[in-house]
């Protein structure tokens, strides 16, 4: 119903402003120079006769010596108006065909769409399915263990120093990471993350493929978060007074035939899960006392992407998905 009172506004205006002006022959009552200084300036004056005799040649007679007369000024009105509707109505036209063409009348302000969507718990069926070929594998361990990840992950990202994360995170995504980082630092720019409360977390999704398995977990975070100019202290977007909710994905992966070790397994935060030597990861993602490259899941589960839930999210909610032909 808006969008009609928005389009027929325009021409309601219009009708009224034609009704009210006076068509016929009346005499100028002044020259219109201050227009010049109210966005009409055109480069010369109007009452100058030079520029605009031609113009107004046939109602000279009428209006005196080429100035312009109430209904020329009624015409001109006449026409910005007309401009205006014409605008409106290509607005209303694009927006009726989008809603034509997507199906959907309803307000913005009912949609469903507003809302993330329901990422469902699977923990009890993908810890049956994993624990089938790795019985020690603990789901409150592994789950304890990934917001400890995403912890080390926002402090070492409002720290803009990614190399602590060096050994959970996977190659590919390491270095998308740290070239985020470089942009906040090239902009001198700072992403504040305070008071971080990882309210929720469970396994939402498995799959096991012929090489590799992969595990998402689901975590909802409360935390406070803005983005701050480094040198001014000034808050460019966000608010430090506002809590933000905000729901992930965090998917990790390891190798098949990988099986949890009581020792070493999801300890990648501060241990080397080959040798359980402390973490100090070269560029190369190798451990620095056993040589082993650490970050390609061939030891312990590792970080292989991130998703933000978000209204326009699509969630597949299949829980345990098996391709590896067992």
């Amino acid at each position: 119903m808006g969008k009609w009172i928005k389009t027929l506004a325009p021409l309601l205006i219009l009708i009224f402003i034609l009704s009210m002006v006076p068509f016929g022959a009346i005499a100028d009552t002044g020259d219109f120079n201050d227009y010049d200084s109210g966005g009409w300036d055109s480069g010369s004056d109007w009452d100058s006769g030079s520029d605009w005799d031609s113009g107004w040649d046939s109602d000279s007679s009428s209006s005196g010596s080429g100035s312009l007369s109430w209904a020329d000024i009624g015409i001109l009105i006449a026409f910005i108006a007309l401009l205006v509707l014409i605008g409106h109505i290509i607005r209303f036209i694009r927006w009726f065909l989008r809603r034509l063409f997507q199906g959907d009348w309803s307000p913005k302000t009912s949609s469903p769409s507003s809302s993330p969507p329901v990422v469902r718990d699977h923990t009890r069926r993908i810890t049956s399915a994993i624990q089938a070929v790795d019985p020690l594998f603990d789901p409150d361990r592994f789950i304890a263990w990934s917001k400890e990840v995403y912890l080390t992950l926002s402090y070492a990202w409002m720290a803009r120093d990614w190399e602590r994360v060096r050994p959970f995170e996977k190659e590919e995504l390491f270095r998308q990471h740290e070239m985020q980082i470089r942009q906040y630092i090239e902009n001198g720019r700072i992403n504040v993350l305070e008071r971080i409360n990882v309210n929720q977390a469970y396994l939402h999704k498995y799959i096991r493929e012929a090489q590799y398995e992969y595990l998402s977990v689901f975590l909802q975070v409360r935390m406070i978060d803005y983005i701050k100019d480094e040198k001014s202290g000034r808050v460019l977007k966000g608010s430090p007074d506002r809590d933000c909710h905000m729901q992930y994905l965090y998917t990790f992966m390891r190798r098949n035939g990988v099986v949890t070790d009581t020792v070493t397994s999801n300890m990648s935060t501060t241990n080397c899960p080959n040798c359980g030597g402390p973490t100090n990861i070269t560029s190369a993602g190798k451990c620095t006392y056993c040589d082993s490259v650490i970050t390609t899941g061939d030891f312990d589960w590792v970080l292989s992407n991130i998703d933000g839930v978000k209204p326009q999210t699509v969630i597949d909610d299949s829980g345990v998905i098996i391709r590896d032909g067992q």
